[in-house]
């Protein structure tokens, strides 16, 4: 049985969408998948998952809270928070990542906050020139073996059929993933998984955030670094790092849907639903990984946001929605 202490579950790897700001990874030296249709990038679970005992006890879990979720409503539109003082007001509206290009999400609550304010507060730069040049760094620090040692090389039998497998659906051989470390193929094969199936990172509301703030010459704040973001989701050893991408592997074809749950309550503005998601170390394959993905930012943003009452304007902070649920969240 494979241990069940896991860095990142299906719920991770999908609620990158929600968490992480580096939207989609820079990719490593790896082949472009072909054009696939919908229908064809999506295969049946059964062709992939071999649901193990520690699987099955996740899933179950994660489809359980999945089913409370879709239990509750929301107002149906992305919630806004907003602090203020004599002087200041601090909006936050949480962001996915990633979205389907017809996803509707824009409200009149959000175009007036976004148009109050002066600046623009994300949780990294990611797509300035010098984030760009950054994030070609971070490649092959945080994502390629540099040690000699190969994704075959440390994967047994077992391990390296089902990875193979998952990796084969979506036309990249394994061999073309040799150099990369775990963590990163995962990260990497669970976003061309939903890009496949409709998906857009240019869709991501940061993508269209920073264009839309640019254009109307606001200002630019960020809570943290690229380089912080790989550091955390780089952070689990090897063997964890191998536990969580066999658990994508096997869960592969189920990633859009659960993806498709956590963007419906998002839109709704269910609050409810989207804390039984993601605010659920669950969903993040334990304790560890869900306070490093997680509550650690969160309080080590809370400082920072409190001190931009120290300033007189209005300032938007646009967050992965995750970090706004929950009772450990930002709010």
């Amino acid at each position: 049985m494979r241990k069940t202490k896991m860095r990142y579950s299906i719920g991770a790897l999908v609620g990158a969408a929600l968490l992480v700001g580096c939207e989609t990874p820079p990719a490593a030296e790896t082949p472009a998948a072909p054009a696939q249709s919908q229908a064809a990038a999506a295969p049946e679970p059964a062709a992939i998952i071999r649901a193990p005992e520690a699987t099955d006890d996740q899933l179950a879990k994660l489809e359980a809270s999945y089913e409370r979720a879709k239990s509750t409503n929301g107002a149906g539109a992305p919630l806004i928070w907003t602090l203020k003082d004599s002087d200041t007001t601090i909006h936050f509206f949480g962001t996915v990542h990633i979205l389907r290009p017809e996803t509707e999400w824009r409200s009149p609550a959000f175009e007036a906050a976004f148009a109050a304010a002066d600046k623009l507060v994300l949780e990294a730069d990611v797509s300035s020139p010098e984030a760009q040049q950054s994030l070609a760094a971070l490649i092959p620090k945080y994502a390629v073996f540099q040690d000699g040692q190969t994704l075959t090389g440390v994967l047994d039998d077992d391990d390296e059929a089902v990875i193979g497998e998952a990796l084969a659906s979506l036309n990249i051989p394994i061999a073309a993933m040799d150099t990369v470390k775990p963590w990163f193929v995962g990260l990497q094969m669970s976003v061309l998984q939903i890009v496949q199936a409709g998906y857009d990172p240019e869709s991501g509301l940061e993508t269209i955030l920073t264009a839309e703030a640019n254009k109307a010459g606001k200002s630019f704040g960020f809570l943290e670094t690229a380089e912080d973001q790989f550091a955390i989701l780089a952070g689990g050893d090897l063997e964890d790092q191998i536990d969580g991408l066999v658990f994508a592997s096997e869960t592969l074809a189920l990633g859009p849907k659960f993806l498709d749950g956590l963007v419906s309550e998002w839109a709704d503005g269910d609050l409810t639903g989207l804390s039984e998601i993601v605010a659920n170390p669950a969903a993040f394959g334990g304790e560890e990984a869900y306070n490093d993905l997680l509550v650690k930012r969160n309080r080590n943003w809370v400082p920072q946001i409190k001190s931009m009452l120290d300033e007189p304007g209005t300032v938007f902070v646009a967050v992965g929605a995750a970090h706004l649920a929950g009772d450990d969240s930002v709010i």
